[in-house]
């Protein structure tokens, strides 16, 4: 994943991103990745990558990346949508294959023809929960990340705490939880703390609408796709090259998180070096909507 390592005959040819707003499609390894490109309000000094989580697209980031555009003048975003999600597209016979290590050379590809680009030698990089798998694996394998944003996630191997509706002794089986409105509130439940619960049970219900007739109106071709990468975030062990991560790197939680609970950021926190680790109170797992103010502003200032 470090740009010395890509293919020296993918990265020779003609660089294929442009600076401009609007979705985009990179082909590489197998796959048609989109992206999105939002160009920095001033002279573009940072390049940010936002790389998002289990079944959630980019387009969760468009308030956050509004947000840093006031905030951040000279940081340009770039988000994506991760394979198996989304407008991206996996071809065969890669469509049956997911791992966090190729998710994470499909950032590292992203960064480099950007970074190229734009003529900067150093680009960041956030990722909330499968997508903080994600990025943390890029770290520890480029050295050209300069800050690293660790949201509601894990290292998993030893360093994992499973959620209490969650017992990997047993084995780990895929489970749709979208089929009816009643399994969805239920299962999304465990997704907020108790702040948002209480305060806007209205956004909840339409939240859990939302995604209910988004599961039914899903292809065919996409049926598998959130049995995919549930797969290849449960198997993910990052511990080992946590000692290799030197980027500045900032962690977030809830301390609700029912999902990834608080102890799997204590234990990023406690084997990062340069390791900042920020908690939220009454906040669960979906920080983008529990504390999108105050989320916005500690990335703003770390940067």
């Amino acid at each position: 994943m470090d740009f010395s390592t890509l293919s020296a005959q993918f990265l020779e040819i003609q660089n294929p991103v442009l600076l401009q707003e609007g979705i985009q499609f990179l082909e590489f390894e197998g796959a048609k990745i989109a992206f999105d490109y939002q160009p920095a309000k001033e002279d573009v000094q940072n390049i940010l990558i936002l790389v998002n989580g289990y079944q959630r697209t980019r387009l969760d980031f468009r308030a956050l990346r509004k947000k840093l555009e006031k905030s951040l003048p000279n940081t340009a975003t770039i988000a994506l949508d991760n394979r198996f999600c989304g407008q991206t597209i996996v071809y065969p016979p890669q469509n049956e294959l997911l791992t966090v290590e190729q998710m994470a050379k499909d950032v590292a590809v992203l960064a480099y023809f950007f970074c190229q680009k734009l003529g900067l030698n150093e680009f960041s990089v956030l990722g909330i929960s499968m997508g903080g798998m994600i990025v943390q694996t890029l770290a520890a394998n480029n050295s050209s990340v300069k800050n690293l944003f660790l949201i509601s996630t894990t290292s998993g191997g030893i360093g994992r705490t499973w959620p209490e509706h969650m017992n990997p002794t047993n084995g780990l089986t895929y489970v749709n939880h979208y089929e009816n409105l009643e399994s969805t509130k239920k299962h999304m439940q465990k997704y907020f703390g108790s702040k948002f619960l209480t305060t806007s049970p209205l956004l909840f219900e339409m939240m859990c609408k939302t995604m209910v007739k988004a599961k039914a109106e899903e292809s065919f071709e996409h049926s598998r796709d959130g049995e995919i990468q549930f797969y290849a975030s449960s198997a993910y062990d990052g511990v080992g090259q946590l000692s290799n991560i030197n980027a500045k790197t900032l962690i977030v939680t809830g301390d609700e998180d029912k999902i990834i609970p608080l102890e799997n950021s204590t234990f990023l926190s406690n084997n990062i070096r340069n390791a900042k680790l920020i908690t939220y109170s009454e906040v669960g797992h979906l920080i983008l909507i529990e504390e999108p103010e105050k989320f916005a502003q500690d990335i703003s200032l770390f940067f």
